[in-house]
């Protein structure tokens, strides 16, 4: 039950329960090549700020995203699950 929760909405969770990730998390990885703000990706998704800021959250602990001087930029994790 709790997959299906997390598949139905793809603003929190970043990958789903096969290992895949969501299609909001391609989107925002692909703002982040090159290196972006949370602000860029807000602006990249037509997202408010506050939406962007917990999936942007579970990315860095995730090790999709890291941070590179103030910005965020894709992990080696991030490419590959990209080229998937």
């Amino acid at each position: 039950m709790t997959s299906d929760m997390y598949d139905a909405d793809e603003s929190v969770a970043a990958i789903k329960p096969d290992g895949s990730l969501t299609q909001t998390a391609k989107d925002i990885l692909r703002i982040c090549e090159p290196p972006a703000t949370e602000e860029d990706i807000a602006r990249g998704l037509v997202r408010h700020f506050s939406q962007v800021q917990p999936m942007v959250r579970d990315m860095l602990h995730l090790g999709l995203l890291e941070d590179a001087e103030g910005r965020l930029a894709l992990t080696t994790l991030a490419r590959e699950k990209l080229s998937v």
